[in-house]
């Protein structure tokens, strides 16, 4: 075998094309779609048990969410303490959460215990009993949390920003309050489940070596029509952004200032959103970009600073965010538009271009490492009812967008008036 020199730097090559494959698409008898990623290389599985009861369908704050942790918490065959036996015995995991969209129940586990965990995660999903002295545990220890994140500048910010981008009462804002622990009922938990956790709000994502076991078990206990909501009209209001430019979260006993700055833009549907991505790259998205360059490592402000385009179910914000130094916060604000003005008034060089777009290319590449992270790129596509060709899209863009597009996108979305500023701590 011919010795490594390592005096000498590996050969790069671009990447030229990245083959997706699409998950092949079967239908339960109740409807519930399943899409599956099989590799039948490896003995370990992934089930997603994906429901459209994000936090933007409830009704109060925290409901969605605590209705979410709450079913593993005691089922109508399984007391909390039996479900967490069971999971640790077969050395599985069972990850639940929710995000503004979706709520997730995930198994992780080895094929041969599949026949032995799904049965549970059957139980968790279609008989939760959301035990009363379970939920008081869950809402006392998640009040401590609250409290404890209260007291983070980058929590505040956070928080504040979210309400400031979409207005306080709207689905996508953060609205919870400490009295919200409070007066959150079983009744709740159980209308809020009885209307969003059903087969007609469900589609199941698998990922591994999915054999024929693995396909009856999951038509067994899932394809019966177990609950069918009622039709569920669920509208989504225009956000309603503060008209208060500069908002300051006072907090006296802090050293550093939390900053968030950005605005209501849009979601992966819309023609511009691919191009955008190119540009926020540039702008604040990898440790490279000009955010990090001028205000990490040429002037000290801060240890790290990002922009970020995200993209939700029915909008999507940009978002520019950082922990700096409460001396230097308006200069590192001032710095970040300064930034922007260099965007709109001068093409990006062809050498940063290339470099950019070799590295959103290689971050693709990477992102589906494994069936795995294919299953879970799948899933933030399907929010948006896409599916991988998305991808092809965004590949095609990246390899051929010009700087100056890039300079137009800038001059269209990045206009400093339409921006929103939040700083949590002194400023």
């Amino acid at each position: 075998m011919e010795k490594l020199n390592r005096k000498i730097q590996p050969k790069a090559f671009s990447i030229d094309n990245i083959k997706f494959n699409n998950p092949k698409k079967e239908i339960l008898e109740n409807n519930i779609p399943v899409y599956i990623f099989d590799n039948p290389e490896q003995e370990f599985l992934k089930i997603d048990f994906v429901f459209d009861a994000g936090t933007k369908y409830q009704q109060s704050p925290l409901v969605a969410t605590i209705t979410n942790k709450m079913l593993k918490e005691g089922t109508k065959s399984y007391s909390s303490i039996k479900i967490d036996k069971t999971i640790d015995f077969y050395g599985a995991y069972l990850i639940l959460s929710t995000s503004k969209d979706i709520a997730t129940v995930s198994l992780y586990c080895l094929n041969k215990n599949l026949q032995h965990l799904l049965p549970v995660v059957e139980e968790i999903i279609k008989h939760p009993t959301f035990n009363k002295k379970e939920l008081e545990i869950l809402l006392h220890k998640q009040k401590q949390a609250f409290l404890l994140d209260s007291e983070k500048v980058n929590v505040l910010a956070a928080r504040n920003f979210s309400k400031a981008l979409f207005g306080k009462n709207h689905n996508y804002a953060f609205n919870t309050t400490l009295s919200d622990f409070d007066k959150i009922t079983q009744k709740q938990l159980f209308d809020f489940y009885y209307r969003h956790y059903t087969t007609n709000n469900l589609k199941i994502v698998i990922a591994g070596n999915i054999t024929k076991k693995v396909k009856s078990l999951i038509t067994e206990k899932f394809s019966d029509k177990w609950r069918v909501s009622v039709t569920n009209k669920f509208i989504i209001h225009k956000p309603q952004s503060t008209t208060n430019k500069f908002n300051l979260i006072k907090k006296e006993d802090t050293v550093q200032a939390s900053i968030r700055i950005g605005k209501i833009m849009f979601n992966r549907l819309h023609d511009d959103y691919k191009g955008m991505l190119v540009l926020n790259t540039i702008f604040g998205g990898y440790f490279g970009s000009r955010l990090m360059t001028n205000i990490r490592e040429d002037k000290g402000y801060t240890y790290g600073i990002s922009s970020s385009l995200i993209s939700l179910g029915d909008t999507g914000y940009f978002a520019i965010s950082s922990e700096v130094g409460k001396n230097v916060c308006k200069k590192a604000i001032n710095e970040v538009y300064n930034e922007i003005k260099i965007l709109k008034t001068e093409l990006v060089n062809k050498q940063e271009l290339n470099l950019v777009k070799n590295y959103m290319l290689g971050q693709i590449l990477r992102s589906f490492d494994g069936v795995f992270s294919t299953s879970d790129n799948f899933i933030s596509l399907i929010i948006n009812n896409l599916d991988f060709d998305y991808y092809n899209e965004l590949i095609n863009k990246i390899k051929t967008i010009k700087n100056s597009e890039i300079n137009k996108l800038a001059n269209k979305y990045l206009d400093k008036d339409t921006f929103i500023e939040v700083v949590a701590g002194n400023c």
